[in-house]
C-alpha cells in the first residue's frame, strides 16, 4: 500500500513537472543510500546468503530500508507538490490558522507567521543574489546583509472564509483518521 501510494505521488509530481523534486531527490541521494546500508546491515534477521564476506545484510533490514526510504520520497514528493501548487502568503495563512489554538496556551501566533514569512522572503532574496556562488562562509556574514536588505516590508493575512471543499476536508479527514484507529485495532 505504501508503494502505491509512493507511486502515485511520483505520479502526481512528474504530471505537474516539478522539478525541484527531482533535483531534491537527486541532492538526497547519498542520504537514501545511508539510509538503505544502516537498516540493512543493522537490523537482525534473516542473513542474505550470497553475500561474499563474512558479514551480510538482512531481509528485514532491506525491507525496513525500503519502507523508510519510501516514507521519505512521499513526504518530499507531497512538499514539492505544496510549494509549487501554493502561494507562500497562502501557506502562511493555513499554519496561522492551524497554529490558532495555540493562542490559548501564550503563543503569539501573528508573530510567529509573521516571522516565518520575513525570514522566508529574506532568504529567497538572499539566495536569489548569490545563487551562483553560495558557500557555508557566507552564513557569518548573514548579519551584515540583512541589515542591508529593505526594512519596509509589512506582513498582513487575508483571512478567507471556508470554501465547500475545505468543509468537506474537514468532515472526512477525522472521519478517515478515526477509520484507521478502528482498523488498526480491530
Amino acid at each position: 500500500m505504501l508503494f502505491s501510494l509512493m507511486m502515485l505521488s511520483f505520479v502526481m509530481v512528474l504530471s505537474l513537472k516539478v522539478t525541484s523534486f527531482l533535483h531534491a531527490v537527486r541532492r538526497m541521494r547519498w542520504l537514501l543510500l545511508s539510509i538503505l546500508i544502516i537498516y540493512a546491515f543493522g537490523t537482525p534477521g534473516e542473513l542474505i546468503p550470497v553475500f561474499p564476506v563474512n558479514f551480510a545484510p538482512t531481509y528485514e533490514g532491506l525491507q525496513s530500508g525500503f519502507v523508510q526510504i519510501e516514507k521519505l520520497l512521499i513526504a518530499l514528493a507531497a512538499l514539492s507538490l505544496l510549494l509549487t501548487s501554493s502561494p507562500r502568503e497562502q501557506m502562511m495563512l493555513g499554519l496561522y490558522m492551524l497554529l490558532m489554538p495555540l493562542k490559548f496556551a501564550g503563543l503569539n501566533i501573528e508573530r510567529f507567521a509573521a516571522r516565518l514569512m520575513l525570514t522566508l522572503n529574506y532568504v529567497e532574496e538572499l539566495a536569489a543574489k548569490d545563487k551562483n556562488n553560495f558557500s557555508f562562509r557566507q552564513l557569518d556574514e548573514i548579519d551584515a546583509s540583512i541589515e542591508s536588505l529593505p526594512q519596509t516590508n509589512m506582513v498582513s493575512f487575508q483571512k478567507l472564509p471556508f470554501g465547500f471543499v475545505d468543509k468537506v476536508m474537514m468532515f472526512l479527514l477525522p472521519a478517515m483518521f478515526v477509520f484507521m484507529i478502528y482498523r488498526g485495532f480491530a
